[in-house]
């Protein structure tokens, strides 16, 4: 039968297999004398010389590979079945999000091999990104990231770009800039500037142009440098840590018509995972401030993928703040649904601080008092992260008019409501 090696930080696991009788789920064996350094998941235990239940080891995995028509594509180029985990692993799970890795039994150690990349040869794997939907992967590349928008991955090493080459780690993605949403990479950068400046995030990022294609380069959190080595940290999305379907891309969102749908993620659910983890009350209250920046800026594809826990050797913590975009300034694709609805409530316009107080209380998990420092800090500020970072160029009309908007409101107690852009 055959067979995949599982490391986590360079430290063999155990041994990953398909099961025959369901291509989407695999097997892990744990080796007898695994003895973990960091959590591998919060959603099932690694126990030496065990195998966890296949559900929730293909979960695991599975949230690793790309999304929807990425892995479509990805998937097309290689010959595989998209739904065969197992194979999409033995393809693209050399390098994943975190310090996980997957690698044949043949497989002979040897040094990571870069490529160095000219502008040029920036531009046309950007082209090719847009053009044919997936993330511009080499023939030999076994990188990989989930999500749906077109990137590609990248390392930066003394100071110039480089192109992985089989298990090679990157240390930057790249998101070009989509000719049916212009203004999007300008938006998502003016967040990073926010994020940045209130403490959600360090991770670096700019806007760069190759030839003809404008792009986002954005550093990697769960990479870093180290003698000029790629070092990794590991993570799993929320969407893994709640054991949701791999398969069904649907689950990260909560849906409206089912709002307790036991398959799909709910802030609820988020808040109780959260709060069993060992210090939950910081990871909690790191927790409420981002979902406090979500409300305030109008992201409303905040869904369980796009928040992570990093495990570390001192222990879980929360991820940074990622693909946190200010979603409801582009014209013509306004969905005031959120992606989890506060308190009941899945209409942008209808939350405040009151409702989102409320929603926190539900989950029983953290004092109320630590919540709403927690939530008038970040207001705070981003009212004043608003005031003293100059936009770039490009982020959608009226969008700081509009975030001003929000935050005085939340600040004041006060409904979000809609403002109406003069200039639209």
């Amino acid at each position: 039968m055959p067979s995949l090696d599982l490391y986590l930080h360079d430290r063999y696991v155990g041994t990953v297999t398909p099961d025959m009788r369901n291509h989407a789920r695999v097997r892990l064996d744990v080796d007898r004398d695994y003895q973990p350094e960091v959590l591998l998941s919060d959603s099932f235990v690694a126990l030496p010389g065990r195998r966890p239940p296949a559900s929730a080891v293909s979960n695991f995995l599975g949230g690793y590979m790309p999304e929807g028509h990425h892995r479509e594509r990805m998937a097309a180029k290689r010959s595989i079945n998209k739904d065969n985990l197992f194979a999409l692993l033995s393809e693209f799970g050399g390098s994943v999000a975190g310090a996980v890795t997957l690698r044949h039994p043949s497989d002979e150690p040897s040094r990571p091999t870069y490529e160095p990349l000219t502008s040029q040869a920036i531009a046309t794997k950007l082209r090719q990104a847009l053009q044919d939907s997936n993330q511009g992967l080499a023939h030999d590349s076994r990188s990989t990231l989930p999500g749906y928008q077109p990137k590609v991955l990248v390392a930066r090493l003394d100071g110039e770009w480089v192109y992985p080459h089989g298990r090679a780690h990157s240390t930057h993605l790249l998101k070009p800039q989509v000719p049916s949403r212009p203004s999007r990479i300008f938006d998502e950068y003016y967040s990073h500037l926010l994020t940045r400046q209130i403490g959600l995030s360090s991770f670096d990022s700019a806007i760069h142009r190759a030839g003809s294609i404008t792009y986002l380069a954005i550093e990697r959190f769960d990479r870093m440098l180290v003698g000029g080595q790629v070092r990794l940290l590991h993570q799993e999305d929320l969407a893994q840590a709640l054991g949701l379907n791999w398969l069904d891309t649907d689950v990260k969102f909560q849906e409206p018509s089912w709002p307790d749908d036991p398959k799909r993620a709910t802030n609820r659910r988020i808040g109780e995972l959260l709060g069993s983890v060992p210090r939950g009350n910081a990871v909690l209250e790191r927790w409420i401030r981002q979902l406090t920046y979500h409300l305030a800026i109008g992201n409303n594809d905040a869904h369980a993928k796009n928040t992570a826990l990093l495990h570390l050797p001192s222990g879980t913590e929360l991820s940074p703040v990622y693909d946190a975009v200010p979603n409801l300034f582009q014209q013509g694709l306004i969905k005031w649904d959120l992606a989890l609805s506060i308190d009941g409530e899945f209409d942008h316009r209808r939350l405040s601080v009151e409702r989102l107080l409320s929603e926190i209380k539900s989950w029983s998990v953290l004092p109320e008092l630590a919540a709403e420092a927690a939530i008038q800090d970040t207001l705070t500020g981003l009212d004043q992260a608003i005031t003293a970072i100059t936009p770039p160029q490009g982020v959608s009309p009226g969008m700081v008019e509009q975030l001003r908007w929000n935050v005085d409101r939340l600040l004041a107690g006060n409904e979000i409501g809609q403002w109406n852009n003069p200039g639209s």
